[in-house]
């Protein structure tokens, strides 16, 4: 069973809170706004009215793999901020998802999608997917726990079951931005308008 975001990391993420309070602020929109990347990806509504495509995509996914939409976004909005071609420079990985090679190999493998690409938003959705079903099978977690789903994804499922990131501040307060990013999503999704509004 994970823990809760501990009172130490709270402060550290009240400023996420207020800057997703205020997503529909266009100085907010601009301040966030990244070459690639939707222009206000704190607001989930905000990022499917831009790319509705991607709403189609994530909802697929979500519904292939019976994992919540909130969580797979706050992930890769932790990633990647939702840039097609991020890339850290110190690893393999990259796009949307920031799946290194061998993992993304994995994926092709296992999921047959075989031409999936990194850079293709429909794939970085099923990946995400598909990797927390196998974090499901492999570690037990709920769906919904998004802090312990960002530390398996990050640190992979054995690393996760050793619990490798109780020593990785950086890891434990990225998590706990995933976990608090996946309730604003989930917040927001409610209020989304319909696709036939």
């Amino acid at each position: 069973m994970m823990r809760s975001i501990p009172a130490a990391r709270i402060a550290g993420i009240v400023m996420l809170l207020v800057l997703a309070a205020c997503g529909g602020r266009e100085d907010t929109q601009v301040a966030i706004a990244q070459e690639g990347a939707p222009s206000n990806t704190l607001n989930i509504c905000a990022i499917f009215a831009e790319r509705p495509q991607w709403r189609t995509h994530i909802e697929t996914a979500a519904l292939r793999y019976d994992m919540p939409v909130p969580v797979m976004m706050g992930i890769m909005w932790r990633e990647s901020r939702f840039q097609q071609h991020a890339s850290p420079g110190t690893t393999s990985a990259y796009g949307y998802s920031q799946a290194i090679n061998a993992t993304w190999d994995w994926y092709k493998d296992s999921s047959g999608n075989r031409s999936a690409r990194r850079d293709r938003f429909a794939d970085a959705a099923d990946f995400v997917g598909w990797y927390m079903t196998q974090t499901v099978r492999q570690n037990g977690l709920a769906t919904s726990d998004s802090f312990a789903h960002y530390l398996a994804y990050h640190e992979g499922h054995r690393g996760f079951s050793l619990g490798t990131y109780w020593q990785k501040e950086f890891l434990l307060n990225a998590a706990s931005q995933v976990q608090v990013m996946t309730g604003v999503y989930e917040l927001q999704l409610n209020g989304c308008p319909s696709r036939n509004a």
